[in-house]
């Protein structure tokens, strides 16, 4: 099996577990990251790369591509800060609408709320995994990295006690007041995980 990452060409493994090793390190001798492996000119098919094989699995030709390690990460964390802002945005507008009792609608904004803070929330968790940073260290303002993740759990687990109950009242408040005081310091917690990325 032929093994290329970007335009170097490494040793012929017939094993995928040991060539996927050698690209990693390879990748991590460079500090680049794997971003994409095409097999034979395909996407490959996940389940191999959750387990690999210990023999080629039928592949003549592996691709791996990669990118700068830092770079890819700080344009990942600017990423979720714009999603952030639009996040945010919904917040209003669900706000906007369970206080004027359109709750259906409502609803429908309050599911983009939780998908967005659910993506924002990943990409903290997996970047200062990449990155082998402690995010539960990080100074945000007078808090805590950990406290920051602690406290939108709180809050996430309290708009899902408000619509299982249908107390709109309290649904509003919380997603006017508490998540608003989630973005100003997830804002602050993802600053300060790319300054840290970058130092």
């Amino acid at each position: 099996m032929l093994i290329w990452i970007d335009d170097t060409q490494l040793d012929s493994i017939d094993n995928l577990e040991t060539a996927f090793e050698l690209a990693r390190k390879h990748a991590e001798d460079a500090n680049r990251l794997i971003i994409d492996i095409q097999a034979d000119g395909q996407p490959i098919d996940d389940r191999l790369l959750d387990e690999p094989p210990t023999d080629n699995a039928g592949i003549k030709e592996l691709r791996l591509t990669t990118t700068d390690h830092t770079a890819f990460l700080s344009e990942t964390i600017q990423s979720a800060k714009e999603a952030l802002q639009l996040t945010r945005e919904d917040q209003v507008t669900a706000t906007d609408l369970i206080r004027g009792g359109d709750l259906e609608p409502a609803i429908e904004s309050l599911q983009a709320v939780l998908e967005g803070w659910h993506a924002v929330r990943d990409v903290v968790g997996q970047s200062a995994a990449l990155a082998d940073i402690d995010v539960n260290q990080l100074v945000v303002s007078n808090t805590t990295g950990q406290e920051c993740i602690e406290s939108l759990s709180k809050n996430l687990a309290d708009i899902r006690t408000s619509l299982q109950k249908q107390d709109w009242a309290s649904l509003g408040d919380t997603i006017e007041y508490d998540l608003e005081e989630q973005v100003i310091n997830w804002g602050i917690l993802l600053s300060s995980l790319h300054n840290k990325i970058n130092n």
